[in-house]
């Protein structure tokens, strides 16, 4: 039979067992909801429209000579980007010029194949090349692995947006639809002398282009490693 001491202790087990659980789920119902609080706030963050960082409107003139941002002085080093890095990045896109443009093609190792994706593109699957963003690809692979998409690669790039007033050789210029990040559908290496080196589109080759006879939209930059 049991003894007393045992009888005694076994309410206490069962209520010491009770509080235990009674504390699991508690703790398990905060988990649960602070990974929700977490979700809901990450969502709200990536409905919200980022805007780029000093941009302005990009004026499309294709007839009329393009305005060269004003001669500013040479910046000092930002992280790992100097003026001499800056114009070796823009020398490795002027490599890239009569390349075709293909959809999707080209990257750290240089041209690829493409794919089609609309009309203008439907042949692109056979064209051995680049697109615009396979182009920054390249012109930043000994530094900087980029994303192949024009969007990301403008923060992912970089973390100084310089005005389009002082760019310097090597900048990647961005064209956003809506002035949004998300927004964005090209990008272009800024040479000097207000032009800008762009795989355009298809049926095109890579190109020097002054930079407001690029494509209408939102205009911005982004410096390379910084």
């Amino acid at each position: 039979m049991p003894t007393a001491e045992r009888v005694q202790a076994d309410p206490v087990r069962r209520a010491a067992a009770v509080i235990a659980a009674v504390v699991v789920v508690i703790l398990g119902l905060a988990t649960w909801v602070c990974i929700a609080a977490v979700h809901a706030i990450n969502r709200q963050a990536d409905a919200a429209p980022v805007e780029m960082v000093h941009a302005v409107p990009a004026t499309y003139r294709p007839q009329a000579p393009a305005a060269a941002p004003a001669a500013t002085t040479v910046p000092l080093p930002m992280g790992n980007w100097n003026a001499q890095r800056g114009v070796q990045i823009a020398e490795r896109a002027l490599r890239l010029r009569g390349w075709p443009y293909s959809f999707g093609g080209g990257g750290p190792y240089g041209p690829s194949y493409g794919h089609a994706v609309d009309q203008d593109s439907r042949n692109d699957g056979s064209v051995f090349g680049f697109d615009c963003s396979g182009l920054t690809m390249f012109a930043l692979a000994p530094w900087r692995s980029l994303v192949h998409d024009a969007a990301t690669q403008y923060n992912e790039v970089g973390s100084f947006h310089p005005s389009i007033d002082s760019l310097q050789p090597g900048d990647l210029v961005f064209w956003s639809k809506d002035g949004t990040v998300n927004g964005i559908g090209h990008v272009a290496v800024y040479i000097g002398n207000g032009e800008v080196v762009q795989a355009p589109q298809s049926g095109d080759v890579v190109r020097v282009t002054p930079i407001y006879q690029v494509e209408p939209g939102t205009m911005g930059a982004t410096r390379p490693l910084t």
